[in-house]
């Protein structure tokens, strides 16, 4: 179901790749039995026929009058990656970001939330980026960890994407560095949310008519939403992203949050219940349909 979400003066518009990735509990959380009566193993969190979770591959636009903003880029297609879910992909990222009718040349932007494969692979093609006339915006100490030693090390589970998909980037004079609160956009700044990666961030969207967190992988699942303290596998510092999240939870409560791998429509509240944190699904700032930024200029 193609949607995004109105935020008055700026509209989000999710970029999906894969709308329904099935992960086995235990390879995202070593040692998860999921509780069969909670909201979280439930569809569309939860596949029961084959007992898996389920994420979503996504971006986003941050589109408005004056500005178009590309958050994240997915896993990009046509690259050699080990996960076979993720190999030599085809084109279905760009053919989303077309049918917007936005070209890359109309991208101020782009701005990464931390630089794992499933976020900025669709940002470079055959070792070029592919928004020629914009910055593309990273914490510092994010870019050094994948470049160091330990960094490469943990990239070997997925094959080495920071050459295919950042590097080029790099090399063209298009490579940013900010803070993780910077601006980063007119209607947009960054949250620092260190942990799951060391320089991870969120993205602030503020519009006339509302306000959106991109919550990034700050939590993957609604697992995490129910059980703040369980961290991934992937995180490089689990204790320090099980904090992030819970504070996050705590100061966020009631807000527009937008995880990136949480299913569609994957905008929501969290609310608190007498059995811990829940997540209700954003429907007041849900639109259904093709986005099409002329027609919402207009």
């Amino acid at each position: 179901m193609a949607h995004w979400f109105d935020l008055g003066d700026v509209a989000v518009v999710p970029l999906i790749e894969d709308d329904r990735l099935l992960i086995e509990p235990g390879e995202f959380f070593p040692g998860l039995e999921p509780d069969l009566d909670d909201w979280y193993a439930r569809e569309p969190w939860f596949d029961r026929a084959a007992g898996k979770l389920v994420f979503v591959i996504q971006s986003f636009l941050v589109c408005s009058a004056d500005e178009v903003l590309v958050v994240d880029a997915c896993v990009g297609a046509g690259k050699d990656r080990r996960r076979a879910e993720f190999d030599q992909l085809p084109d279905r990222w760009m053919q989303q970001f077309l049918a917007t009718g936005l070209r890359p040349s109309d991208v101020d932007a782009v701005v990464f939330t931390h630089l794992h494969t499933d976020h900025v692979g669709a940002a470079t093609a055959q070792l070029e980026p592919v928004f020629p006339d914009a910055p593309h915006f990273v914490v510092e100490e994010e870019f050094r960890y994948w470049s160091s030693e330990a960094g490469g090390e943990a990239m070997r589970r997925t094959g080495d994407y920071l050459a295919d998909s950042v590097l080029p980037i790099e090399r063209a004079g298009q490579l940013r560095f900010v803070a993780p609160d910077a601006a980063v956009g007119k209607h947009a700044s960054l949250v620092p949310a260190a942990g799951h990666t060391p320089g991870n961030v969120c993205v602030r969207v503020r519009g006339s008519a509302g306000t959106v967190l991109l919550a990034g992988d700050t939590m993957h699942h609604g697992v995490q939403v129910r059980h703040p303290e369980l961290s991934t596998r992937y995180c490089v510092d689990p204790e320090e992203a099980a904090r992030v999240r819970s504070r996050l939870l705590a100061e966020e409560l009631g807000s527009v949050l937008l995880p990136t791998h949480f299913p569609a429509p994957s905008a929501g509240r969290v609310r608190r219940g007498q059995a811990g944190y829940g997540f209700e699904f954003a429907a007041d700032l849900l639109r259904t349909g093709q986005f099409r930024y002329r027609d919402w200029l207009a």
